[in-house]
């Protein structure tokens, strides 16, 4: 089974009094949820200030991740939409002509494209 590095950018209300108890309890909700199988390599938590754009990230490295992001998106609704239509195309190629008795055609059976 191949193995998937996830990064996610989540906002969640935690009921937590400081970064460290909410970066815990998020861990434990992650963990319990996936399974013992997966690791957690990476976390970061910050309190968000009531304040709009309030972050403890520089706003250029902010912006690059808000742009990388969007792109991820972007890049995956076109994979998407790539597979649909693909689907698509199989599903409405024309498939084997069935003999008029309703059962498949034999090896027999005559190709009325041959000449």
């Amino acid at each position: 089974m191949p193995r998937y590095e996830i990064v996610a950018h989540i906002r969640r209300e935690l009921d937590a009094a400081s970064a460290e108890e909410a970066a815990a309890e998020f861990r434990r909700e992650l963990l319990a949820e996936s399974g013992a199988a997966d690791a957690l390599l990476h976390l970061a938590v910050w309190r968000e200030d009531p304040a709009p754009a309030v972050s403890p990230l520089p706003s250029p490295l902010r912006q690059r991740l808000e742009g990388f992001f969007t792109g991820l998106e972007r890049s995956a609704s076109d994979a998407e939409e790539t597979f649909r239509g693909r689907v698509e195309a199989i599903l409405m190629a024309p498939g084997p002509v069935a003999e008029e008795d309703g059962g498949a055609p034999t090896a027999n059976s005559e190709d009325p494209r041959r000449t």
